[in-house]
C-alpha cells in the first residue's frame, strides 16, 4: 500500500489549493453638507462660542454630538455623521479664534513660563483663610464641603453651555428642514424657527397681540354696555 509522507500531503494541499482573493474594501463616499446649510451650522456655533462662560472649547463636545445626531436621524451614516460634524466645528472655532492649549497650559498649576505657581492665602470659594500646612501653596479649598460645591457649579455652568448648544442645534436643524410660510400679519414669506411661529418678526408678532388685545377689549365693552342695558330696562 502506497503511503504519503505527512510532508508530502501538505505539499500536495498546497499545489492543489486554489488561491483565495479578499475582497477590496472600500470607504465610504465622504458626504458633506449643502454650502447654505453649513454656513448656518457654522454661524450658530460661533455665536454660541463667543458666549460660552468658560471656554469656546465648551461648546465643541455638545455642538459635534449634536450635529451627528440630526445628520443620523436624516439617513446619515454615522462616520458621514461624525465627519460633516467635525468639519462645521472646526471651521466654527477658527471663525472666533481659538487657540488650543498645550498640555502643559492645561494643567492647575501652570501660570506662564518662569513664575512660581500663586499662593493662596484664602479659599477660592468662601475666602475664609487656609489652613496653615506644608500643602497650603497647593490648596485652592478650605476643606471638602467647598471643593464639591465649587465642582458642582463649575459642572452646572458646563451642562448649561451643554444643553444650550443641543438646544439651538437640534432648533436650527429642525427650522432647516420647515417649509417657508406667510406671516399673518403682513404676508411676508419665510422659514419658521419654532412650531408655533406664525410671523416674520416681533414687530409682527407685537401689533398682532396689541390688536388682539384692543378688540378683546372692544368686546368686553360692548358685552358690559349690554348688561347695563338690560339692568336700567329693569
Amino acid at each position: 500500500m502506497l503511503m504519503i509522507s505527512p510532508d508530502a500531503l501538505l505539499r500536495l494541499r498546497s499545489e492543489t489549493r486554489a488561491p483565495v482573493t479578499l475582497a477590496l474594501i472600500r470607504p465610504a463616499p465622504v458626504k458633506k453638507l449643502p454650502r447654505h446649510r453649513r454656513e448656518a451650522i457654522v454661524d450658530a456655533l460661533a455665536a454660541m462660542m463667543r458666549e460660552a462662560e468658560l471656554t469656546p472649547f465648551a461648546i465643541e463636545g455638545p455642538g459635534r454630538a449634536a450635529i451627528r445626531a440630526r445628520l443620523c436621524m436624516f439617513g446619515w451614516r454615522w462616520g458621514q455623521a461624525d465627519a460633516a460634524a467635525d468639519e462645521a466645528v472646526q471651521a466654527a472655532l477658527a471663525r472666533v479664534g481659538a487657540k488650543r492649549p498645550d498640555w502643559k497650559q492645561g494643567q492647575p498649576e501652570w501660570t506662564q513660563d518662569g513664575v512660581t505657581p500663586q499662593t493662596r492665602e484664602r479659599c477660592a470659594r468662601c475666602a475664609k483663610p487656609l489652613p496653615i500646612d506644608d500643602d497650603a501653596h497647593w490648596r485652592k479649598f478650605c476643606g471638602p464641603v467647598c471643593a464639591q460645591a465649587a465642582k458642582v457649579d463649575r459642572n452646572r455652568r458646563r451642562d448649561k453651555d451643554e444643553r444650550y448648544a443641543k438646544e439651538k442645534i437640534y432648533r436650527l436643524a429642525w427650522a432647516e428642514k420647515q417649509q417657508p410660510r406667510a406671516c399673518k400679519l403682513c404676508g411676508t414669506i419665510f422659514k419658521p424657527k419654532r412650531n408655533n411661529d406664525y410671523y416674520c418678526s416681533r414687530d409682527c408678532g407685537d401689533q398682532s397681540r396689541v390688536k388682539a388685545f384692543s378688540a378683546s377689549r372692544r368686546s368686553r365693552g360692548r358685552e358690559m354696555q349690554m348688561v347695563c342695558e338690560a339692568v336700567r330696562t329693569e
